[in-house]
């Protein structure tokens, strides 16, 4: 229907009549309907001639205006026919096109299309329209999810026009299936082009070649976006040469091959990615503004951050478009070649989150992480490391990885710490004595060997003994007393016994004295298996009359799982004669190869016994022990390596402690992306709760109002007392009876008010409730009460808080559930993980 018949239609055509301008009127209906846009307009000047700021007048000349093309002349009618009609919703959508069409500022169209749906009665053409047009300009400026709200409040999902912008906007938060799932059911009509775009769009987002045909057909049929989203899936998707050329066909045709867009697309799709990257950039810094995002998109790919900063610039600041913002986030060379730079970096790269710049962040990570931790292996920057690991796990509320935490940071300045490892009475008490020169670990098949000793320097020597169960957990006595007081110990309540020397050799390496592994007590098979966990080092000592039984190798190949530097020794080798410790040796080695265990140097064959006489004083006894070897081999590869260690030691520790702050951090990731789907179901919920108020208004504000009946007639009863035997016009006058009116008002109307609205909305979650809702219960009712208004006829009241209310309930749909740093966490732990991770 035309403006005119519109507004004649509302207004009545009494104003045209008393003027004696009918005729015109009636004529320039004709001559629009007949095609003669300008003879229209010039009875439409008649009539406002005649009767000046007419809106038929004006609403026959938008009209005629429009229908000859006369863009400038119906925006400023349009603009003089709102003013003076500004209750008609078709007015403002008009309105709102045309300022669209002249370019007017982009607030200034949003403003006419929300004035539209302000006046719009509910069911009408204008208010569709305007909900429409608002969500077109939100999915023009890259905000999706504010796009949805408008079209939630149209009710119907399966219409065609609200199906297309629900799949847009969708494309627009990178949910490609909720894109799918909004187009699925819609008739393929090929001459809908922007059905095509869209299909074609979210097949390009998933890596589909179906995409191209649906692409081109919606630039043949010319549909906005077409070109851009067609070129950019040439860029970024395989293609033949019969598909290019097909493409190159449509392009020439459209005149746009000297596009910079498309000789960037062409080169790359045919692998020239530098010339595709140079022409794009050489366009942007020319001034072609549509070259950005390309430019934009081909610099991620490529990982070149001056192409980068080049697109970054010509974009500006644009918040809502998520792939511009994670861009802003990854960092330059010369920030990642700065040490002190990682943490700020890290924490910006925590934020990406879509897939187009995520494997860009995730390689910028590593390499920030690199300063930290050196992939040579040199030694890390432990105590940046350790601080950042602390901080995750404070974050997660992981308790015992902030100790393991605390506990690595003790550990950084410890001498390297090596692991005596074997089966029981494979004799490595007597390898500990033989080592350390001294009678220090008890010898000999004793219970007391169950336990794990562990020997370290301190000034003076004592002893610490740790209990499994009992109220006394630790004991300490004097060194000497030591095996005292083990005998008189229920050894199997032993779990540890720390032995401290002032012994010069134990300042630079710490001795682990395991249980054997196959120990009568399982807790001290576990506490065997425990060295593993603090050592640096192990020492495996064999026994040369039956080495690397099945056993040992199955307890090898744990030590290999850990990355722990593995020493083999022969021990007991005295015991056999030369020949057959030739024999055992080349057994061990093979036996090593055919497993794929490797020993930290080659095996070397050696008698403790015979190296602790020596040490004691029986030179003899130590040149027959093979000592040599193992002292050299102690002092060149343990003590003489111990920096490096000592390294491996505190990654192989770090990057346990990281294995289970990265569990927990998944279970993070997962519970926040539910929380954020449920918080999105909400949203969803809401705004259709609030379109269904906005279509049912007049139901909803008689219910409303009948449930104020009882209150209201309290308010009637407060007033009646006080105005009764007044005159009524001095009463009405009456400030302080003004006052007092507004005050019961409140008094009585806003808690049941409250509490009726909050039962409307059942909003599934916080932010609805009665308290929620009382600011704005109260600003309705002061303004009812204000402005005259009477117990006895509440619709008033109740429309206006119903409006307030669905006001309410979209402002919480629009906001966007707040996307934590658990995945971000994820991703960065994984990066730790993998860069803690030791090399074979």
């Amino acid at each position: 229907m035309r403006l005119a018949e519109t507004i004649a239609g509302w207004l009545g055509r009494v104003e045209v009549v008393l003027a004696g301008v009918e005729g015109y009127l009636r004529d320039g209906e004709e001559a629009l309907a007949r095609g003669d846009a300008m003879r229209a307009r010039q009875l439409a000047k008649a009539i406002l001639a005649r009767v000046p700021h007419s809106p038929i007048g004006l609403a026959l000349l938008a009209d005629a205006c429009e229908a000859a093309g006369l863009e400038a002349e119906l925006a400023l009618t349009l603009e003089e026919l709102a003013s003076r009609v500004a209750s008609r919703g078709e007015v403002w959508v008009r309105l709102g096109r045309s300022r669209e069409r002249v370019g007017a500022p982009a607030e200034e169209t949003r403003d006419a299309f929300l004035r539209a749906l302000a006046v719009a009665e509910p069911g009408t053409e204008a208010r569709r329209e305007a909900l429409l047009w608002l969500a077109d300009l939100d999915l023009s400026n890259g905000d999706g999810p504010r796009a949805e709200l408008w079209l939630e409040r149209l009710g119907d999902r399966k219409h065609k026009d609200v199906a297309l912008r629900r799949a847009e906007a969708r494309l627009l938060q990178n949910d490609v299936e909720g894109a799918r799932a909004a187009l699925e059911g819609l008739d393929a009509d090929p001459t809908d082009g922007r059905a095509a775009l869209l299909r074609g769009r979210a097949l390009a987002i998933g890596g589909d070649v179906a995409a191209f045909p649906l692409l081109l057909r919606a630039m043949v049929l010319e549909v906005p976006g077409a070109t851009e989203a067609l070129a950019s899936a040439l860029a970024w998707l395989p293609t033949d040469e019969t598909s290019r050329a097909k493409i190159r066909t449509v392009v020439e045709g459209r005149g746009e091959q000297g596009l910079a867009r498309w000789k960037a697309a062409f080169a790359r799709a045919e692998g020239r990615r530098d010339e595709a990257r140079a022409a794009l950039v050489a366009a942007v810094r020319a001034g072609e503004g549509s070259a950005a995002r390309p430019l934009l998109d081909s610099a991620l790919e490529d990982r070149d951050h001056a192409a980068l900063s080049v697109a970054l610039g010509a974009l500006g600041e644009s918040a809502s478009d998520p792939v511009v913002r994670d861009a802003r986030r990854l960092p330059s060379p010369a920030r990642l070649r700065d040490p002190g730079e990682a943490a700020a970096i890290l924490d910006a790269l925590a934020q990406v989150e879509t897939a187009r710049a995520r494997t860009w962040a995730d390689e910028a990570r590593m390499t920030a992480l690199a300063g930290w931790i050196p992939p040579s292996g040199a030694p890390g920057d432990w105590t940046s490391l350790l601080t950042r690991l602390d901080r995750h796990a404070r974050a997660l509320h992981a308790l015992e990885s902030t100790a393991k935490i605390a506990e690595l940071a003790v550990e950084r300045s410890r001498p390297v710490r090596v692991a005596i490892v074997g089966e029981f009475n494979a004799g490595k008490s007597t390898f500990i004595n033989a080592v350390m020169g001294a009678d220090v670990a008890p010898t000999g098949v004793l219970p007391t060997t169950a336990t794990l000793h562990h020997l370290r320097y301190a000034p003076d020597p004592f002893a610490r003994i740790q209990f499994y169960e009992g109220d006394v957990k630790e004991r300490i006595v004097p060194s000497s007393e030591l095996r005292a007081a083990l005998k008189n110990s229920d050894t199997g309540n032993v779990k540890r016994v720390e032995i401290l020397m002032p012994i010069a050799s134990l300042t630079r390496v710490e001795i682990l004295d395991t249980p054997g592994f196959n120990a009568p007590d399982q807790r001290h098979t576990e506490a065997a298996r425990s060295a593993f966990e603090e050592a640096d080092a192990a020492i495996w000592l064999l026994d040369a009359g039956q080495p690397l039984k099945q056993s040992e190798r199955r307890i090898l190949e744990e030590a290999k799982t850990t990355k722990l530097p593995v020493q083999i020794l022969v021990n007991k080798a005295d015991r056999l004669k030369p020949d057959d410790l030739a024999h055992v040796m080349s057994t061990v080695d093979a036996s090593l190869v055919e497993t794929g265990l490797r020993s930290w140097s080659s095996p070397i064959a050696l008698s403790a016994r015979l190296a602790l006489q020596g040490k004691l004083g029986d030179a003899g006894a130590l040149d027959a022990s093979g000592w040599e070897a193992v002292q050299k081999l102690l002092d060149e590869q343990i003590v003489g390596r111990s920096d490096e260690l000592k390294e491996r030691g505190l990654r192989r520790r770090a990057s346990r402690v990281v294995v289970g702050l990265l569990e927990r951090a998944r279970e993070h990731a997962h519970d926040e992306l539910a929380t954020i789907e449920a918080a999105r179901s909400a949203a969803t919920e809401l705004a259709l709760r609030a379109a269904k108020l906005e279509r049912e208004v007049d139901e909803t504000a008689q219910m409303v109002a009948g449930a104020l009946t009882a209150p209201a007639a309290d308010w009637k009863r407060d007033l009646d007392v006080v105005v009764t035997g007044r005159d009524a016009a001095q009463a009405e006058a009456d400030p302080v009876l003004s006052r007092y009116k507004i005050d019961r008002a409140m008094t009585r109307l806003a808690g049941p008010l409250a509490k009726v609205l909050a039962s409307i909305a059942a909003a599934p979650r916080a932010g609805a409730g009665e308290d929620d809702l009382m600011p704005f219960v109260r600003a309705v009712i002061r303004t009812f009460a204000a402005s005259g208004g009477r117990a006895d006829a509440l619709l008033p009241l109740t429309r206006s808080a119903i409006a307030s209310l669905v006001d309410h309930l979209l402002e919480l749909a629009a906001a966007p559930p707040e996307r934590g740093r658990a995945e971000g966490r994820v991703a960065e732990l994984e990066a730790l993980a993998s860069a803690l991770g030791l090399k074979d």
